[in-house]
C-alpha cells in the first residue's frame, strides 16, 4: 500500500472515530430519549444531562479551575447515579466530583447545584441567594424556570428534556453554548 493509501486510510479512521465520539455525544443530547414510567432509566438520562451542563457551560475565568464541583441538595433520584456517571471523567480538562449539600451556605462553593424534588419548595430562595454568583442552578421539577432556576428538567411527550433560562445564566456570568440551547426545549423564560 502507498504512502498516500495509508494516509487517507488514516485520515478516515480519524474522520469516523470523529463522526462516533458526535454521535455519541448526540444521543446523549437527543431530545427524543423516552423514559416516562421508568424512574431509573430517567434519573439516569438526567445524569447524562447534567454531565454534558457541565461541558458545555462556560464559567466566568475568575472562578475555580480546579475541581468541576456539582452539588446535589435535597433527596431524590439523582445523586448517586450522578455520581456513578461522573466517576474518573473530565469536563473541559477539569475533574469532576459530586457532593451532598447539606445546606444552602454550602451551594456556593459548587459549579453547579442539582436541586432534588425534595428541595423545590426552596427553589426560588436558593435561585435568589446564588443570583449574580457563576453557579449554574438545576431543578429537577418543571416549574423551576419561574423560580428562577437556570435549567429545568420537562417530561415532554415521554422524554426527558429541559429548559434554559439563559438570562438567569447570563446574569451569573455563565456562557450556555449555542450546542446545548439547540437541543433545549424553546420558550427560555425571563424570571430575575
Amino acid at each position: 500500500m502507498g504512502k498516500g493509501k495509508r494516509f487517507s486510510a488514516r485520515r478516515a479512521f480519524r474522520s469516523s472515530l470523529g463522526c462516533g465520539l458526535v454521535a455519541a455525544l448526540c444521543a446523549l443530547l437527543v431530545p427524543g430519549v423516552r423514559a416516562a414510567g421508568d424512574s431509573d432509566l430517567e434519573a439516569r438520562l438526567k445524569a447524562a444531562y447534567i454531565y454534558n451542563f457541565a461541558r458545555f457551560v462556560e464559567w466566568p475565568a475568575r472562578a475555580n479551575r480546579g475541581v468541576l464541583r456539582i452539588g446535589v441538595i435535597g433527596q431524590g433520584d439523582l445523586a448517586l447515579p450522578l455520581e456513578q456517571l461522573v466517576r474518573g471523567k473530565t469536563a473541559n480538562g477539569r475533574p469532576i466530583e459530586v457532593a451532598r449539600v447539606g445546606a444552602l451556605t454550602g451551594a456556593d462553593c459548587c459549579e453547579i447545584l442539582v436541586i432534588e424534588k425534595s428541595e423545590f419548595k426552596h427553589a426560588r430562595e436558593i435561585a435568589q441567594s446564588l443570583a449574580g454568583i457563576p453557579v449554574l442552578t438545576v431543578s429537577d421539577e418543571e416549574d423551576g424556570l419561574r423560580d428562577g432556576v437556570m435549567i429545568a428538567f420537562q417530561l415532554f411527550e415521554e422524554s426527558v428534556r429541559f429548559q434554559i433560562n439563559q438570562e438567569a445564566a447570563e446574569h451569573a456570568g455563565l456562557r450556555i453554548s449555542s450546542q446545548l440551547l439547540k437541543v433545549a426545549l424553546p420558550g427560555t423564560r425571563k424570571h430575575l
